[in-house]
């Protein structure tokens, strides 16, 4: 992959919700040439016309030019964002976001149209499921953030998520390739929330670990790893990317895993670039007894032993 030929070549970084994409996005958009893009797939406050979370997109399906259509605008800096209004924004705020766009709109217009940068970051769990269609489209570099699923499940009871699988289901080519067979033993609409977490996500893994395994430029890296060495795996995933580490790039990670950084964010702040990256691994171990631990592992599937072995 470190071949002059993928030097220009935009990078997807994704994996299931609250695995640290944006930290990772934000860490390799320090580097020279890049332009940082946040969540064009996410149907909330992405790009117009993407209505569903999680889409599945593959070649030769109906729609693919519909959506192939919406990259290409996307990656030429024409792309249209839907409005992003937050609920405690003041008057002013409100007035600046309807004239302007949001604040991750313009940030996607300086990163397409002002000189120097050459390779996109798009930063996007909700088109992990369109991933192999984005590197093989498109010629895309993928990464994908692989979380522990009890620290998935942590994280989005944090803050109070939790996820309706009629996103899934209703996708019939993607229920027939891939989720038919994990799902049909489940009614999620009896589950707790923490027990469709584990189930999201064996099913959002079990595509990836697919992808991944035919697709040489893409590649899955735990979060517990980059966090335990934040330096050292930075190092490897810009020379898979073929991305300089620059002296910045080296700062900004210094800076955003430090000691001194704090270790959780507050509640109901859903990114915090600054934590201790060594300690928030741990986090989630205080949260869970034994025997709901072993539910999450047997929700989450054979690819949570393949991935974190089976002592929790």
């Amino acid at each position: 992959m470190n071949t002059e030929s993928t030097q220009n070549r935009h990078i997807l970084v994704t994996g299931i919700h609250r695995s640290g994409t944006t930290f990772v996005g934000k860490m390799l958009s320090a580097a020279p040439g890049t332009g940082y893009v946040q969540e064009p797939f996410n149907p909330d406050f992405g790009l117009e016309g993407i209505d569903a979370w999680y889409q599945y997109i593959t070649e030769g399906m109906p729609q693919e030019s519909y959506y192939a259509d919406i990259v290409r605008k996307l990656i030429s800096g024409q792309a249209k964002f839907k409005k992003r209004s937050g609920r405690k924004d003041d008057l002013l705020r409100k007035i600046a976001k309807k004239m302007f766009g949001s604040r991750d709109y313009l940030e996607y217009l300086a990163s397409t149209r002002l000189p120097g940068s050459r390779r996109l970051i798009l930063k996007d769990p909700l088109a992990s499921l369109s991933s192999e269609w984005f590197h093989r489209k498109f010629e895309m570099d993928v990464l994908v953030l692989l979380r522990h699923p009890a620290a998935f499940i942590t994280s989005t009871k944090r803050l109070g998520w939790d996820f309706d699988f009629s996103n899934l289901t209703g996708q019939t080519p993607l229920m027939e390739e891939y989720l038919n067979a994990i799902l049909a033993p489940h009614d999620t609409t009896s589950m707790t929330p923490w027990q469709r977490g584990a189930l999201l996500w064996q099913c959002i893994y079990s595509v990836l670990d697919v992808f991944e395994r035919r697709n040489p430029g893409m590649k899955i890296v735990r979060l517990e790893d980059i966090s335990a060495n934040p330096e050292e795996k930075f190092r490897e995933i810009h020379k898979f990317m073929n991305l300089p580490f620059t002296e910045k790039s080296l700062n900004t990670i210094r800076e955003s895993t430090g000691s001194d950084n704090p270790v959780n964010a507050s509640d109901g702040q859903a990114h915090l670039l600054r934590r201790n990256s060594r300690k928030l691994s741990d986090v989630w171990k205080k949260n869970f007894d034994k025997k709901t631990l072993n539910e999450i592992r047997k929700l989450a599937g054979p690819l949570a032993e393949k991935y974190y072995g089976e002592d929790w």
